[in-house]
């Protein structure tokens, strides 16, 4: 049995466990803070960053805001590492790869998932 249950915003179909969790890292990396009617707390600056020039203060401001949102947003995992993959061949598109770990109970296993991005 399954320890999570939710629903694929996309279909509707059911979600469980891993696949949840990487939906709900997308929906809170993906939503600007203040966009949320009733929960205008709700997200991440990472929204905030995607017209910023692409250096190196703008990719540790995108580092410091995914990380922060998940530690509020996302209790289910313990964030260790995110990383911006810039696709040189597509311009605009770049992925951010969150690493960390998924908290079970009282146990915790390795989680990754990446977050496609747009600026």
């Amino acid at each position: 049995m399954p320890a999570y249950l939710g629903m694929d915003a996309a279909s509707g179909r059911r979600l469980t466990d891993v696949d949840h969790l990487s939906q709900s890292v997308g929906k809170v990396l993906g939503t600007a803070i203040g966009t949320r009617l009733r929960r205008r707390a709700f997200g991440a600056r990472a929204a905030d960053l995607i017209d910023a020039p692409l250096n190196g203060v703008a990719i540790l401001q995108l580092y410091t805001a995914a990380a922060t949102a998940l530690m509020r947003w996302e209790p289910r995992i313990k964030v260790r590492r995110v990383v911006l993959d810039i696709d040189s061949a597509r311009a605009g598109r770049a992925t951010l790869y969150v690493y960390g770990e998924r908290i079970a109970g009282l146990s915790s296993q390795p989680f990754t998932t990446t977050v496609p991005l747009s600026y």
